[in-house]
């Protein structure tokens, strides 16, 4: 008969065995928890580890209005940039008529500072989808899913359609609701784990295809995963053979699960303000670039329409003034967030990354403005800078 003592011992020895295989199994998702600073904003890019080299072109050639040559009034300029440092900005960049009017930096930050575009990434794969259409390797926004995922081939949430996730509209769970994490939390693990993919192939289905719209990360990474497989490429080589270096946009890097592993498609792209403001410029210029056509114009102008579920979001940018007044600026903190008035411009298109990161892109106006942080805003006004610099525009 075991005594008290060896059975303790036995006992404990199971746990430590457990425990080290544990260590050994969850490694990386261990570190990454441990090491995480419970907020996506203020993480810094250091952070992420592994990651994926995105080749680009660099090439900057947006021309600089000088002294007594700017479009906007120096007073115009003036009063965004104030309140852009005063929401604890890092970048703002404003473009006229293709000349950059202003493009300013706090802090330590330069032209050259990587930041985190976070959702922003999400338009970047919009223009990128345009880019698989044009190549013939994905063959219609009313494919199925299934057909490009093969895991989903015969699967019921494989019926839903290219187009459906593209508007957030594939009726598909959410695999996270929130940036607090706990040690278990399957958004935690999926974030911080070593294979981004097979997650999201768990999903269920929660409501019929294209009947609710709803803003979801994973769908976002079912159409990266899809546009992987359309093409034989990995994500990080098609976006740079397509748009990363087409654009003439400095080398880039994205969050690898492992070596050699998945890409999170969602979010991400660790680059400059800078590029960002071209990719806003190809946006503007429905396209094209440098004589050269990108991306489709059509593409442009299908992704920056609204659909029958939602008039605030088209496929994977967000459009109009109806957006900022349903709570697009969610912190995980309580700030000052003024209603805004909406915008004084029609045809607002804005790539919109979590913690303040925007690109906002007025055709009416002929516009882009870039503006990026590291930081939480005080206080926050959605459409305080691009209608101070629209309304000097109109000669309001």
């Amino acid at each position: 008969m075991s005594s008290p003592r060896s059975v303790l011992a036995l006992i404990a020895g199971v746990i430590i065995t457990g425990l080290v295989a544990l260590v050994m199994t969850q490694r990386t998702y261990l570190i990454r928890y441990l090491t995480y600073n419970g907020d996506p904003l203020t993480l810094p890019v250091s952070w992420y580890f592994p990651v994926e080299r995105v080749p680009g072109n660099k090439t900057d050639d947006i021309p600089m209005a000088g002294e007594g040559e700017r479009a906007i009034s120096e007073s115009a300029l003036q009063s965004a940039a104030d309140y852009a440092e005063s929401q604890n900005a890092q970048s703002l960049i404003v473009i006229h008529n293709d000349v950059i009017q202003l493009e300013q930096y706090w802090g330590d930050a330069t032209r050259e500072t990587i930041f985190n575009p976070q959702s922003m990434s999400k338009s970047a794969l919009g223009l990128l989808m345009g880019a698989a259409l044009e190549d013939g390797a994905i063959e219609s926004i009313n494919d199925p899913l299934g057909r490009y995922i093969e895991e989903w081939r015969d699967d019921p949430r494989g019926s839903a359609t290219i187009q459906q996730a593209l508007r957030m509209s594939a009726g598909l769970e959410l695999m996270a609701t929130s940036y607090d994490v706990a040690l278990l939390d399957r958004g935690a693990r999926y974030s911080f784990g070593d294979d981004f993919n097979s997650m999201i192939f768990d999903l269920k289905q929660v409501d019929p295809p294209g009947t609710k719209w709803e803003y979801n990360n994973d769908e976002t990474n079912l159409l990266g995963i899809a546009i992987e497989r359309a093409t034989g490429q990995r994500y990080a080589t098609y976006l740079s053979e397509k748009i990363w270096q087409p654009l003439g946009l400095a080398d880039a890097t994205m969050y690898l699960d492992r070596v050699g592993g998945a890409v999170v498609k969602h979010c991400c792209i660790f680059s400059r303000p800078y590029d960002w403001a071209k990719l806003g410029l190809l946006v503007l210029r429905k396209g094209r670039w440098g004589g050269r056509q990108i991306v489709p114009a059509q593409w442009i102008e299908d992704m920056t329409s609204p659909s029958q579920l939602t008039n605030r979001y088209g496929y994977q940018v967000w459009i109009g003034s109806d957006y900022i007044q349903r709570g697009a600026f969610t912190p995980p903190k309580d700030i000052s967030i003024y209603a805004p008035e909406g915008y004084v411009s029609d045809g607002m298109i804005t790539f919109l990354g979590y913690g303040g990161q925007r690109v906002w892109i007025s055709p009416e106006d002929d516009l882009v403005i870039v503006y990026g942080t590291v930081e939480w805003a005080p206080e926050w006004n959605e459409s305080y800078i691009p209608n101070v610099l629209a309304r000097d525009l109109k000669g309001e």
